[in-house]
């Protein structure tokens, strides 16, 4: 079950209803940005994103950052912009976990990243960002999955005050086991966890009988077990530094902004291998292929396409 929830009334804040003036403008002006969620016309206010998710109902999603681990989200018909931006309207009906995380919710069954399981969501709570009108059904489930992997890794930073090191070392520096091990009982994998000596290697004699368990949030289907194409992107400058871990207040740049994992195209490995990629083999990756999946740090998915490589490059630096 997910934490309950009670209606509250809450009044909208000065920037959220700049930011709706702005939206609604650009809607009566017939400005496309205005009607194609990923917009980055649409995300120059940096504690407010989203866009329109169904545009034959006229519905848009947003998210509103109100401190750097409570959000609010709102799901809002085209009327209910022009009435915020209109000032007829200044207060909204929203969902508040009854634990008190300060998160409030458009929906009463949404989901939330501080107080329910990763084990509650699914492929339904993906409104807000994960909008993908032409996908199939594979790629869906390839970002369903790539949500699930940005969720635990949300989940695994609450619990522990910061992200997961890419890589545990022995005494000797000597590479242990991959942030993918680290994450499973945030993935509701805690038996598959269990399995594994995290005091020895990954690939020694105990850890190997651990390979043909793979998670099926690492899974697809063109790859066969034990392999998985999701990594981190490791670099000094980005979630994953080499020689220690992030914490979320140290990322500048937006946690909208910035990528926590992707989808690669060429690099597949073992998902229990401490092996990811570096920013220049991923974006030459994307370059070559015109396409990736990536999960940002706040959870959303994106499929990158019609981008410029030196954009995609600065989704990676914190």
């Amino acid at each position: 079950m997910r934490q309950p929830k009670h209606g509250v009334s809450v009044e909208l804040p000065a920037a959220f209803t700049d930011f709706m003036r702005d939206v609604h403008q650009r809607v009566a002006d017939g400005d496309k940005a205005a009607t194609t969620i990923e917009s980055s016309d649409l995300l120059q206010c940096d504690r407010v994103y989203g866009g329109l998710y169904d545009s034959a109902k006229r519905r848009y999603g947003f998210r509103y950052f109100h401190t750097d681990e409570h959000t609010r989200d709102f799901d809002l018909h085209l009327d209910d912009i022009s009435a915020i931006a209109t000032g007829s309207t200044t207060h909204l009906n929203l969902w508040q976990c009854k634990k008190g995380c300060g998160c409030l919710h458009a929906s009463e069954n949404s989901y939330c990243t501080h107080c329910d399981s990763i084990r509650h969501f699914d492929d339904y709570e993906s409104r807000l960002r994960i909008h993908e009108p032409h996908a199939d059904d594979n790629t869906r489930k390839l970002m369903a999955n790539l949500r699930k992997v940005g969720l635990a890794i949300l989940d695994y930073h609450h619990e522990h005050d910061h992200f997961p090191p890419h890589t545990t070392h022995d005494d000797s520096g000597s590479r242990l086991h991959s942030w993918r091990s680290l994450i499973l009982p945030h993935l509701g994998e805690d038996a598959i966890f269990d399995m594994i000596a995290f005091d020895q290697p990954w690939d020694s004699e105990c850890n190997r009988k651990v390979w043909n368990h793979r998670p099926s949030a690492y899974s697809s289907d063109d790859r066969d077990v034990p392999l998985t194409q999701i990594v981190a992107v490791v670099g000094s400058e980005t979630i994953w530094p080499n020689s220690q871990h992030r914490a979320w207040s140290e990322i500048k740049t937006g946690t909208s902004h910035t990528i926590a994992a992707v989808r690669s195209n060429r690099l597949t490995t073992n998902w229990m291998q401490p092996l990811d990629s570096d920013i220049d083999a991923t974006v030459n990756d994307f370059q070559e292929n015109d396409q990736m999946l990536a999960v940002f740090v706040d959870g959303h998915v994106e499929t990158f396409r019609d981008v410029s490589k030196e954009r995609f490059r600065e989704l990676f630096f914190i």
